[in-house]
């Protein structure tokens, strides 16, 4: 969670001996015009996979797939020069997805995204599995998206979700909900999971939330957020939060009666469900689910309004 990210990044990193595959939609080193931040986060993740490129050398295969579309692609390509100089394989696309896979048996990844905001400052969720199947499914994908595949040309086996499947998968979590919801989102306008929370109160299910807001940045979608508690709020669930306007709470997570989790990289976007491509996690496991509450409740307790 949140700080922790970038010490069990790096240490995941420096047991590879065969392969590291990459997915970023945001890897910034530095600025767009090229000057390198040598004493931020990201560098020190890229200055640790030049290394070991530098290293291993050719029995180290370390591949990185980067958004090259959006407005985050100008950083993006300092990245990918400073890497590819050192022999890191780089491909450009569209993405929203952000992780890596090691040896084909680790996988980290969530809603970190390889900047210092990101890193260092951010409310964000991440799981790390030492799984070879979901490690095989993860290549899958990242095999997918490498090759030019887009949005919607790929399926994945249980218990990863490529792209847009995750909001089935949601609002299949939340019509089973019996007893508890809690949930952590960056942005929020989505109107059949805003239904799917409704019809779960109507049943008598307790439900706790957690959205994003901030005075300056991506106002357009802090509105929303806004509107969609307000029109929560109005439906009765009173158990929702708006995170203090000076910070980022950027995890997507929705956690059912304490036992059952859905992770990953998209906001509750119609975009985000159509158009970019994503990556989640749907588990049931307990251990997980009460580190996500303990999260929430920590968000709760010290970065909630109190309106």
């Amino acid at each position: 969670m949140n700080q922790d990210y970038l010490p069990v990044l790096l240490a995941l990193l420096s047991k590879a001996r065969k392969t590291i595959d990459v997915i970023s939609y945001s890897f910034a080193i530095g600025s767009a015009a090229g000057v390198h931040a040598t004493r931020g986060a990201p560098y020190e993740v890229a200055r640790a996979l030049r290394e070991l490129k530098r290293r291993h050398g050719k029995k180290l295969r370390i591949r990185l797939f980067t958004e090259g579309l959006r407005e985050t692609s100008d950083r993006n390509k300092v990245t990918a020069a400073f890497l590819a100089d050192a022999g890191v394989e780089v491909r450009f696309g569209s993405t929203h997805a952000k992780g890596f896979c090691v040896d084909g048996r680790y996988v980290l990844f969530g809603s970190t995204n390889l900047t210092n905001q990101s890193i260092m400052k951010n409310n964000e969720a991440n799981l790390l599995l030492d799984d070879e199947e979901v490690a095989r499914q993860f290549r899958k994908y990242f095999d997918h998206l490498w090759k030019g595949g887009g949005h919607g040309g790929v399926e994945l086996a249980p218990p990863l979700l490529a792209d847009g499947g995750f909001k089935d998968a949601i609002i299949d979590m939340l019509g089973r909900a019996k007893r508890r919801i809690e949930f952590s989102i960056y942005f929020f306008n989505h109107r059949e999971i805003e239904r799917a929370l409704v019809e779960a109160h109507e049943r008598g299910v307790a439900v706790t939330g957690f959205v994003h807001q901030h005075a300056t940045f991506a106002y357009p979608y802090v509105r929303a957020n806004r509107a969609t508690v307000r029109r929560l709020r109005g439906a009765g669930l009173a158990d929702l939060h708006l995170s203090v306007p000076t910070t980022f709470s950027h995890s997507k997570y929705l956690v059912v009666d304490r036992r059952e989790v859905a992770l990953g990289t998209g906001n509750w976007l119609v975009e985000d469900v159509v158009t970019h491509p994503q990556l989640y996690i749907h588990l049931r496991s307990a251990p997980v689910a009460r580190a996500l509450v303990r999260h929430l409740s920590y968000q709760l307790e010290t970065q909630a309004t109190r309106d």
